[in-house]
């Protein structure tokens, strides 16, 4: 006999299952959903302070405490953003992508850094110009917890995405050490704040696809994609698994924070801004040539195009949507197909850098906290810190590379979920109800209503 009750709602990523129904007392029922998802998020909370806590430690304390020297240790590439972000507050977004100040990424980072540029400048506080350092930067003391704060800040969603695919809470906490050690390469040592940031933005962004929240979807989406083109190969998972209807409105969301962001960079300076967008120099004197560097156009002596290669890097994750669209996967073989398109970078890349290791391991690692035992999650991490030191050798090009790769490959198998992971093979139509997939009505695939976005 069928039974009578009625069927639990799902809100979207980050709401109590049991949060109230709307009625009197409406504040003090969101003050208690607050706490609520306070309590649930506690760890990864507490794990994003003590990233923050631990660099700035780390970039006070290693010159004069460790090598004995009078320097701060703080990421050269971060002064690059530091010094657009004062064009924006100028009011100046146009100039962001003059050739000597190197974003080469969307402006949305630059924008956010921007009032933090402004205070740093109105108290005179001291930073370094790109090549040009300074031992004991005053402005640190703004930048380095806003820039922290930002790219730890993914250590949220990936939480809970670590929830909606069942990782047990024991293991979660190892699992944001790891993703800890991911964000202190990314941000601590490389200064690129906007990569993490984009990512779990995007995550979060897959979430609310997977509840049928699609407005906050193609939000989120917009708002990883202004932070990180990056992400743009995780895109087509998010297309394919969306409701057919609801498709049109999911990429335009997806596309106008950028497009805004944007305008004015290409109607004052065009071929500046499409050319350091579409070539994306890369320097051959400073980071790691690869084997694909032989296929790549050379800009100048010393700077190759890396724009060619992340155009394939596109195409096989346009790839990756496909089969996300005709094998309808679970959330855990999207993830780890979401892992795959992130480490494409790595696989064309014809100069490498050893923090773009950094967003594939980070979903890797959430791949290989799903199943049961330790083991898997123990490799991956293991992988993760052999190639982040491997990475920092300069090293011929194939030898550089296959290490790279292998290890990659190693993340890859340990987070394998199985064929059963990847559906029947048949492409979901519209109002067809499929095991662990997204309904096209509003509905998770096993018949639970969730609320739309």
């Amino acid at each position: 006999m069928a039974s009578t009750a009625a069927p639990r709602t799902r809100s979207g990523p980050d709401t109590p299952d049991d949060a109230p129904a709307d009625r009197r007392g409406t504040g003090r029922t969101g003050s208690r959903v607050v706490t609520a998802l306070l309590g649930r998020r506690a760890p990864a909370l507490v794990a994003v302070l003590a990233v923050v806590a631990v660099s700035l430690a780390f970039t006070f304390l290693w010159g004069p405490v460790v090598r004995h020297q009078a320097f701060w240790v703080v990421p050269g590439d971060v002064w690059w953003t530091f010094r657009n972000a004062h064009f924006v507050g100028w009011g100046d977004i146009g100039d962001v992508y003059q050739p000597q100040y190197g974003l080469l990424t969307f402006p949305a980072v630059v924008v956010v850094l921007a009032p933090v540029a402004m205070v740093s400048g109105h108290f005179g506080l001291t930073e370094s110009i790109g090549y040009l350092t300074v031992s004991h930067p005053s402005a640190w003391f703004l930048l380095g917890p806003a820039s922290l704060l930002l790219g730890a800040s993914c250590l949220v969603p990936f939480d809970s995405l670590a929830e909606e695919l069942g990782v047990a809470p024991g293991k979660r906490i190892p699992l944001l050490a790891a993703e800890g050690a991911v964000v202190f390469e990314v941000v601590t040592l490389w200064g690129h704040p906007e990569d993490m940031a984009a990512v779990g933005l995007a995550v979060y962004g897959l979430l609310c696809g997977r509840h049928s929240r699609w407005r906050p979807a193609g939000w989120l989406w917009g708002a990883a994609i202004a932070f990180q083109p990056l992400v743009l190969v995780l895109f087509p998972l998010a297309f394919a698994t969306t409701a057919p209807r609801q498709r049109l409105r999911l990429v335009v969301r997806s596309v106008v924070p950028s497009a805004i962001l944007l305008t004015l960079p290409l109607a004052t300076r065009w071929a500046q801004t499409t050319g350091t967008l579409l070539h994306q120099a890369n320097r051959i004197d400073l980071d790691h040539p690869t084997p694909w560097i032989a296929f790549s156009a050379h800009l100048a002596p010393s700077e190759v195009s890396a724009g060619p290669g992340r155009i394939i890097a596109l195409v096989v994750a346009a790839g990756l949507g496909w089969l996300a669209w005709r094998r309808r996967p679970t959330l855990y073989g999207l993830v780890w197909l979401g892992a795959l398109a992130l480490a494409l970078r790595c696989f064309f890349e014809s100069v490498m850098v050893p923090f773009y290791l950094g967003p594939p391991f980070a979903l890797l690692l959430l791949a290989a906290s799903v199943r049961p035992g330790r083991w898997r999650l123990a490799v991956t991490s293991v992988s993760l810190v052999v190639s982040l030191v491997v990475a920092t050798h300069y090293l011929a090009p194939w030898d550089y590379w296959l290490p790279m790769v292998g290890l990659l490959a190693v993340g890859l198998a340990c987070g394998w979920p199985g064929g059963a992971a990847f559906g029947s093979g048949r492409p979901a139509r519209t109002g067809e109800r499929t095991e662990d997939t997204i309904g096209a009505e509003g509905t998770v695939d096993d018949g639970t209503p969730v609320l739309s976005g």
